[in-house]
């Protein structure tokens, strides 16, 4: 059980910025893959505002917006394309953060009537019946479960990334942990669905094979098992420089773009196991190592050089080249050191829960937006794609750092 603290109520500036942004985002309709992506990143921080918070009006709107998308979800059942399914999950995972959020408040009746049903048959859908693609290989007919369970029994592959356990099973194994935990919460332990339990029970194995630990409770989850992925082929460069060539470092982490969804994945796994249970500690020791990890080897302080925060670019505190070539971002082109940071601004990194990163986003809050023109950082890298943020999308950014700096997650004794 957790309990989430907050001054309650929101101030006139916050409540105004949310008027701008939040509202209407949350009045939109999404009807593609990316725009359910989109959503997943960006109200997550919103919605756990909204409780931590105590604002009924805010809490009534994700209750609308969800009303409207899962009645279209439950119309749309089993039309999912592959390709969307990352898209999916990421606002599935808002989704069952929802659930979670909601009942622990005590306000079930915020709860769209569609919204669990829908949720647990996604979760067997996609575990049990729906193929999983894969790399190098026909998909897995028998869905996510038979695709992780093949990695995890090390099979000799071509490829090392082949064998990453990547966002799409994480997230699912996060929405799993958020319907046990709503199990919990609804019927005191008495109904446990056997599929939650046995997702989780996979999900255990995959973290603790996966994470490395580094001294101190700090740790990196699969080091090196990107290394020869095109994305991370650069990792050993410094800087960028047209033609260069291919810089593999042997046993890199995850980017830390990426990784910021581990702070609330992590929370979400915590929250689903027996109090006072092995795995319970297992799971809080992961997010108090990941804080360690990235405040002290990812985090950069501002200085008389540079006056915001950045983040190097990968989790283990490497900061060389990353995504180089990629699709979007044209040839020669990538993310060099530091150009992952925009990630912040997001605000996930609160999930970590302490008062040292609190203090990141409360800073970052006082320098924001006017520090963004100064800290080109924050941007994408130049592509013939690229549209300058819109005033809208930098008022949304000033109030997930507003919100960031303030919430806080406690352990019920």
């Amino acid at each position: 059980m957790y309990s989430w603290w907050y001054s309650p109520g929101a101030n006139r500036q916050e409540k105004e910025l949310w008027e701008e942004t939040v509202t209407p985002y949350l009045g939109r309709t999404l009807g593609t893959s990316q725009e359910m992506y989109d959503a997943g990143q960006m109200l997550m921080v919103p919605l756990h505002a909204a409780f931590t918070m105590h604002e009924k009006r805010w809490q009534q709107e994700f209750s609308g917006h969800f009303a409207r998308e899962f009645a279209r979800l439950e119309a749309e059942s089993g039309n999912e394309k592959m390709e969307d399914r990352l898209g999916r999950l990421q606002y599935l995972y808002l989704s069952s953060r929802f659930l979670v959020l909601a009942t622990q408040s005590g306000k079930r009746e915020l709860i769209p009537t569609y919204m669990p049903s829908v949720l647990y048959r996604e979760v067997e859908r996609l575990w049990k019946q729906a193929p999983a693609w894969q790399w190098g290989r026909k998909p897995f007919e028998g869905g996510m479960k038979e695709r992780v369970v093949w990695k995890l029994s090390e099979p000799k592959t071509d490829k090392r990334y082949y064998t990453a356990i990547m966002d799409e099973e994480l997230f699912l194994f996060a929405i799993a942990a958020d319907l046990r935990t709503y199990e919990r919460e609804t019927f005191n332990g008495k109904i446990e669905s056997p599929l939650i339990t046995d997702v989780l029970a996979t999900a255990d194995k995959a973290f603790r094979k996966g994470v490395k630990f580094r001294g101190d409770g700090r740790w990196v989850f699969q080091p090196g098992i990107w290394s020869d992925h095109p994305d991370y082929l650069y990792a050993g460069r410094r800087e960028k420089k047209a033609n260069m060539k291919p810089a593999p470092v042997k046993d890199i982490a995850w980017d830390t773009s990426h990784s910021h969804r581990f702070p609330l994945w992590l929370l979400s796994m915590s929250q689903a196991q027996q109090k006072d249970s092995t795995n319970r500690r297992f799971y809080e020791a992961l997010r108090k190592g990941m804080e360690k990890q990235f405040y002290e080897q990812v985090l950069i302080q501002p200085s008389r050089d540079f006056p915001a925060y950045r983040t190097k670019n990968f989790i283990d505190g490497r900061n060389g080249v990353y995504r180089w070539g990629y699709q979007s971002l044209g040839t020669d082109n990538g993310y060099g050191p530091y150009e992952l940071s925009g990630t912040l601004l997001l605000g996930w990194w609160t999930f970590l829960d302490s008062e040292r990163i609190r203090h990141v986003y409360d800073k970052m809050s006082q320098q924001f937006p006017s520090i963004a023109n100064v800290a080109g950082i924050y941007n994408e890298p130049d592509t013939p794609r690229k549209q300058a943020s819109t005033q809208q999308q930098v008022k949304l950014r000033s109030l997930l750092m507003d919100l960031s700096s303030g919430m806080e997650v406690k352990l019920k004794n």
